[in-house]
């Protein structure tokens, strides 16, 4: 039989929850802290609720939202935890409206994430035509160097190189080559149009006249000594 009344548990079996519930709360905590110390230690970015939201909005495409939350003076410049920025995120998904609606509320064109992108970098690997304008209208930097030291034109240089080698290895069709080498070249004329705009005809013949096997690979080879001469002015 036991020697407490049942006031007497009930007030003990309060404080065992009382002390379990501290105890959870002091273990998240701890937690907590652990998980921004690793974060510091890598860079990467802990984002609030709010940037967390618009990160979510710009990830669905829900651009009513985005245009809610931006009005709102929420962040155009929201980041991530491995310091994407919301307009990395809409760049890399092609959402153009979205990129559009966070250029026009102030985002930072030359925003770098943990790898050294800006979202140039992004549209460059994506062969994204109008959002590459877009950004380059912005201002954006075609000169700013990812981690491994590469900016979008030697990105655009890495891709021809790669369609090349499989275009001699014959592991690409003359269709899938045409259609990528054309997303190239809709690249460089963007790039060009700014600083080397009397090459940009030219390139636009190029791209027409790309259906030719016997042709192609010097083409590429064409392609390649445009982008290793192309200097800003």
């Amino acid at each position: 039989m036991s020697s407490y009344s049942d006031s007497e548990l009930k007030k003990m079996e309060l404080k065992n929850k009382i002390k379990k519930a501290v105890s959870l709360h002091v273990t998240l905590k701890a937690k907590e802290r652990q998980e921004k110390r690793v974060a510091q230690k890598l860079h990467l970015h802990m984002p609030d609720i709010n940037e967390r939201k618009l990160i979510t909005a710009v990830s669905t495409n829900n651009t009513e939202r985005l245009q809610e939350m931006l009005s709102g003076n929420h962040n155009p410049n929201s980041k991530d935890n491995h310091n994407r920025s919301a307009l990395h995120i809409a760049v890399s998904r092609g959402y153009t409206e979205c990129v559009c609606l966070l250029l026009q509320n102030g985002a930072d064109v030359n925003s770098q994430d943990i790898l050294g992108n800006t979202p140039l970098h992004l549209a460059a690997c994506t062969s994204n035509l109008q959002i590459i304008t877009h950004l380059l209208n912005a201002g954006a930097d075609i000169n700013s160097l990812d981690m491994h030291g590469r900016n979008p034109r030697q990105l655009a240089e890495s891709k021809l190189h790669i369609l090349r080698h499989s275009w001699k290895s014959r592991t690409i069709e003359m269709t899938n080559l045409r259609e990528q080498l054309q997303q190239v070249v809709n690249m460089m004329i963007s790039l060009w149009r700014r600083n080397a705009s009397d090459k940009v005809n030219d390139l636009q013949m190029m791209k027409l006249s790309i259906d030719s096997v016997d042709n192609v690979d010097d083409q590429m080879a064409r392609l390649l000594d445009e982008l290793r001469d192309f200097s800003l002015k």
